[in-house]
């Protein structure tokens, strides 16, 4: 299947963050949100996992204001001591993107055998109507974004 792909592109200059152990309740995870934007954190990405009793909320943010990033995750420690948070800083986000996406299925699973056929894990992934974003280690970026435009531009 050959789609017109607007963009096929990485962002190095990403860390994503996991949380794990998150109340399933939209209160504190608006005040988690709420603490990351009062340090300017853009956030970029964000996934979930809903466990029985608790979430699992990953996303990513750039990289530019680490300081920032700490001092947040060291109030969301604080306030929500049941959290547990880690950074990835070596990832980056592989990004395939178009709007012929919206009309035509199954884009997703090609990527999905693109990289499995490839053996490129990825650890995050998200996605609209016309793109696919996916966080992968740093060191299989060239290989992703080569195996990527070969199969579909």
């Amino acid at each position: 299947m050959k789609i017109t792909l607007s963009r096929i592109e990485a962002d190095e200059h990403i860390i994503q963050v996991r949380m794990e152990n998150v109340e399933k309740n939209s209160l504190p995870v608006a005040d988690i949100f709420n603490t990351f934007a009062k340090y300017n954190v853009n956030i970029d990405m964000i996934s979930s996992v809903n466990f029985e009793d608790s979430l699992r909320i990953d996303f990513t943010c750039d990289d530019n204001n680490v300081p920032a990033l700490s001092e947040a995750i060291g109030e969301v420690n604080a306030n929500h001591p049941r959290i547990h948070i880690f950074t990835k800083r070596n990832v980056c986000k592989l990004i395939v993107e178009g709007e012929e996406m919206r009309e035509q299925p199954g884009v997703a699973a090609q990527v999905f055998d693109i990289l499995g056929r490839n053996m490129i894990p990825f650890s995050q992934v998200t996605t609209s109507e016309i793109s696919i974003s996916f966080v992968l280690h740093k060191k299989y970026m060239d290989k992703a974004l080569k195996a990527i435009k070969e199969e579909m531009e």
